[in-house]
């Protein structure tokens, strides 16, 4: 029986697909999923839908690629501030939140892409709805191993119970960040962050 002849590998991709991945992440920060159309990535990308369908799939799997890439960039880099060495856990809190605050009040936040998908996510969809999920639950838990260590410290009222600080602490950086699209200054932000911090301290 002859064996069969070897394919020759197929033409170099004529794109960076990570980075396609990072500018499709930017237009999906700015516009949302259902304010982006496939002919803008297409542009935003510099590839061919063709291209873009074989590397990615459709424009939902894109998406969703692109939320998952959101969590191992933004958040991951959330969670490193959080935990960084020679800081006590309050002080790296204190200043995650203010960079935060800064950010999102300067004027060139386009929010958080969580909080973009949040407004537009339909709870029927699953999968959407899941990867929406995890990435709060990863700002959640840093947010929570970030206090528990400030509780040892006693940096914190013995009462703060860590998990559901946490999840305000989730709430009030997606308010930040939606907030900080029509704020006139940081200050206006960097104000609420001393509040949040103040009802946390002994």
């Amino acid at each position: 029986m002859p064996h069969e002849a070897h394919r020759p590998p197929g033409p170099p991709k004529q794109f960076d697909p990570e980075r396609s991945l990072q500018r499709a992440r930017d237009l999906f920060w700015r516009r949302g999923f259902d304010g982006t159309a496939l002919s803008e990535l297409e542009s935003e990308l510099g590839v061919g839908r063709k291209s873009l369908y074989d590397t990615f799939g459709n424009k939902r799997a894109l998406y969703l690629a692109s939320l998952a890439q959101y969590q191992d960039s933004v958040i991951a880099s959330i969670g490193e501030g959080l935990e960084r060495p020679g800081s006590s856990p309050l002080t790296n809190l204190e200043r995650v939140l203010t960079k935060l605050a800064r950010h999102h009040g300067s004027g060139e936040s386009s929010g958080c892409l969580l909080g973009v998908g949040l407004a537009q996510a339909r709870r029927e969809d699953a999968e959407v709805v899941a990867s929406l999920r995890r990435g709060l639950a990863r700002l959640e838990d840093a947010f929570e191993r970030t206090l528990r260590r400030a509780l040892d410290a006693g940096e914190l009222r013995p009462t703060v119970r860590s998990r559901d600080a946490a999840r305000q602490l989730v709430a009030f950086v997606q308010g930040i960040a939606l907030l900080g699209r029509i704020a006139d200054s940081p200050t206006e932000l960097t104000g609420a962050v001393n509040a949040v911090l103040d009802g946390l301290r002994p």
